[in-house]
């Protein structure tokens, strides 16, 4: 890889700030819309269960498999 896209990747990468997250809203026509997303219609909105997971590292600097309990 060249340097430029290098730098231009580790410069990225050094940059601080908030992850940014979906803000879903179920009113009027968001809710029509949201309602018919794949986990609308597996009924993911308003579901009063608990999700947990994991991402099954072997903590040797190589990416796990990754699962959902």
């Amino acid at each position: 890889m060249a340097d430029e896209p290098k730098a231009a990747l580790k410069k990225a990468a050094g940059v601080s700030g908030g992850k940014e997250e979906c803000q879903v809203r179920l009113k009027g026509t968001n809710r029509d819309y949201w309602m018919r997303t794949e986990i609308g219609m597996l009924g993911g909105y308003g579901f009063q269960g608990q999700v947990t997971a994991g991402d099954s590292s072997d903590k040797k600097g190589k990416m796990g498999a990754g699962y959902n309990n």
